[in-house]
């Protein structure tokens, strides 16, 4: 600062706000709008529109399939039980052994019945003995009664004896035969080839009828599997099955997810229909060579029309949905993004079947969709191995 006088100079003081300052910052500040107005659209003509991963919807062949509940049921399964009482003896096999039909499982103490036997044969001798008198003496009767020696009477009376005799003989023979099979009963037998369980009642004990199963014994091979379906999938099957039950394949999935080797057949359909679930009851067969299915497992039923039919497909990962229900994205002329509601069915390959909103050919948004909005420009790119 200079000022006159000792050689000092005044101070020179600016006023901000002059009209010549204000006009620099009107131009200042027309400029800097004029560049943030700009700013935006030149970016906008730099960015593309985002891309999107595509594929259009094709009509291809596919099997009908639907999967149920169902459980695993012996075909054949018996309660091994006592039809004698008595003490238990030895058992004749070891939990969870395969036996044979015929096999011995356990015995009863047979001796009352031995000696039950023994009794019931000596009244047949007795009855045998009584019998060869009655008769003797009818025929003497006989003989007397043409010589008028003896009235009428008697002869009824020796012809009656006879009868009776014979009778005895008879309730006998019926006591001997009951005495035996009775005797045979102490040996328990498998009635079947197949899979014995652990025994339920030691050696030793006292059982009878009344005890209970001993062990039970399952037939492995082959198994059942009982499931529902429900009434309107019944009327659609049906009416897709033109040979009924031998139009459809059934093929199980075993608890891990995994899919069982064998394949089964239906062989029992429901006659009539629950009124509780308005289901109706179906039934299956599976061989069980490896026997990897158990009584009362339980596993995934899926059915499956033998003859294909055509479908119109879409990936699963096209689909989205909110409160209206499922919907797409497709890309309409001019690649822009227009939504699409749809009715479809999910499959168990990644793909879903359109049923309603969507015809051949339309070209439908798999991947991207969380970018996008309707009438959004968006740059297509066929989905690898889409065939697009």
């Amino acid at each position: 600062m200079t000022g006159t006088g000792g050689g000092r100079k005044k101070p020179v003081f600016v006023e901000y706000g002059t009209a010549a300052m204000r006009g620099a910052d009107r131009i200042l500040a027309a400029a800097a709008i004029l560049l943030a107005a700009a700013a935006p659209a030149a970016w906008a003509q730099q960015a593309p529109p985002p891309p999107v991963l595509v594929v259009r919807a094709a009509m291809r062949d596919i099997t009908p399939q639907a999967e149920f509940t169902g459980r695993v049921r012996a075909v054949d399964r018996v309660e091994i039980r006592a039809r004698v009482g008595g003490i238990l003896g030895e058992r004749r096999f070891a939990d969870g052994q395969d036996v044979t039909e015929g096999a011995v499982l356990f015995t009863i103490d047979p001796a009352p019945y031995e000696a039950v036997t023994q009794q019931r044969k000596a009244a047949i001798d007795a009855a045998e003995a009584t019998l060869e008198v009655a008769a003797a003496q009818y025929e003497r009767a006989q003989e007397l009664w043409r010589t008028r020696s003896i009235p009428e009477a008697t002869l009824d009376q020796r012809r009656g004896d006879q009868r009776r005799a014979r009778a005895d003989l008879a309730l006998a023979r019926a006591a001997l035969r009951e005495a035996e099979l009775n005797l045979s009963y102490t040996r328990i037998t498998a009635p079947m080839a197949g899979q014995i369980g652990p025994a339920a009642i030691s050696p030793g004990n006292l059982v009878g009828p009344e005890s209970g199963p001993l062990a039970v014994l399952v037939r492995q091979d082959p198994m059942h599997v009982a499931f529902s379906i429900g009434q309107r999938q019944m009327v659609e099957a049906r009416r897709q099955a033109a040979r009924g039950l031998a139009d459809v394949r059934v093929r199980l999935l075993l608890p891990d997810g995994s899919s069982y080797a064998e394949a089964g057949r239906l062989d029992f359909g429901g006659v009539q229909a629950d009124a509780r679930t308005d289901s109706v009851p179906l039934r299956a067969v599976f061989p069980n060579p490896g026997r990897m299915l158990l009584d009362g497992m339980g596993v995934r039923v899926v059915l499956e029309l033998a003859k294909p039919q055509q479908a119109l497909l879409i990936p699963q990962s096209a689909l989205l949905a909110d409160q209206q229900g499922s919907y797409v994205f497709v890309v309409e002329p001019g690649n822009r993004a227009a939504i699409r509601r749809v009715r479809t069915e999910a499959r168990r390959d990644g793909t879903a079947v359109v049923l309603d909103g969507l015809v051949a050919g339309d070209v439908v948004i798999a991947e991207g969709q969380t970018r996008i909005r309707p009438g959004a420009p968006v740059t297509p790119r066929p989905l690898s191995g889409s065939g697009s």
